[in-house]
Parts: structure tokens; C-alpha cells; sequence
């Protein structure tokens, strides 16, 4: 994948979370708003390469995403859900910035996986297909003409 591809789909996902969370979003906002982004992207994958395999990208997501941004220790309690409940729970407990940031890469590490996977075609659909407001709206003959 390229970086332009890889900074699209970055793009895309500060985008749905920014409209899943709205403008002044606290911390427990974004984790809704992940949490909703992540459901809708499951529902949509789920039937094409199973939970499991919905499952095995968001560990890899998240464990990428604790990498990159150092996140810290997850509660003891949280150790019985998936990976990625575990880390909205943390989301809740972040500053917003801090929890937009960490929400974004783990989304986004999650699309490039799967692009890695299925190819960036393939990907795009996918995620337009689960994300429609991610996209920008292109424009008609008639709107760019105007």
C-alpha cells in the first residue's frame, strides 16, 4: 500500500469520527463514535471473512496502534473482552485530543490491514460501503461545470 493510500484512508477515518463524535466531542464521545465506526465496518465485513477474521484485524489494529502511541495498562477487569473493547474502554478515560488520535489509528490500521489483505479497491468499497459519509461527495457534470 502506498503512503498517498495510506494517508486517504487516515483521512477517511478522522472524517467518520469526526461526524460520529461531533465538533467538541469529550473522550467518552469518541469511544462511542469508535465503537459505532467499528460495528458498522464489522457488519459489513463480518459475512465476507467471518468474525474471526473481523476479530484477528482488530487485535492486530489495536496491537499496532498500543505500539505507535505507547497506550498504557488496560484495566484487569477489561481482560475477558476483545482487544478492541478493551481499548475503548481506555478511550473513555483519555483526553479527547489523546483519544481522538489513538481512535484514528487504531480505525485506520484496521482499513490498511484489511487493504493489505484484499487490495485498495477492494478496501475502498468496503469501507464506503460501511462508512458512506467518510467519502467526499463527488460532483456531478452539472456541479463542476457551475
Amino acid at each position: 500500500m502506498t503512503a498517498t493510500a495510506d494517508a486517504r484512508l487516515r483521512d477517511v477515518v478522522r472524517t467518520v469520527l469526526a461526524r460520529r463524535a461531533g465538533p467538541a466531542a469529550n473522550a467518552a464521545g469518541v469511544a462511542t463514535a469508535v465503537r459505532s465506526a467499528y460495528a458498522e465496518l464489522a457488519g459489513v465485513l463480518s459475512p465476507l471473512i467471518g468474525q474471526a477474521g473481523v476479530d484477528a484485524l482488530a487485535a492486530r489494529a489495536v496491537h499496532l496502534a498500543r505500539a505507535e502511541h505507547s497506550l498504557g495498562p488496560i484495566r484487569a477487569s477489561d481482560q475477558t473482552s476483545s482487544p478492541f473493547t478493551q481499548v475503548t474502554f481506555w478511550l473513555e478515560r483519555q483526553d479527547p485530543a489523546h483519544a481522538t488520535e489513538v481512535a484514528s489509528a487504531v480505525l485506520a490500521n484496521f482499513a490498511e490491514l484489511l487493504a493489505a489483505f484484499v487490495g485498495e479497491s477492494l478496501t475502498t468499497r468496503l469501507l464506503l460501503k460501511a462508512w458512506p459519509d467518510g467519502f467526499p461527495v463527488p460532483q456531478s457534470e452539472e456541479t463542476r461545470t457551475t
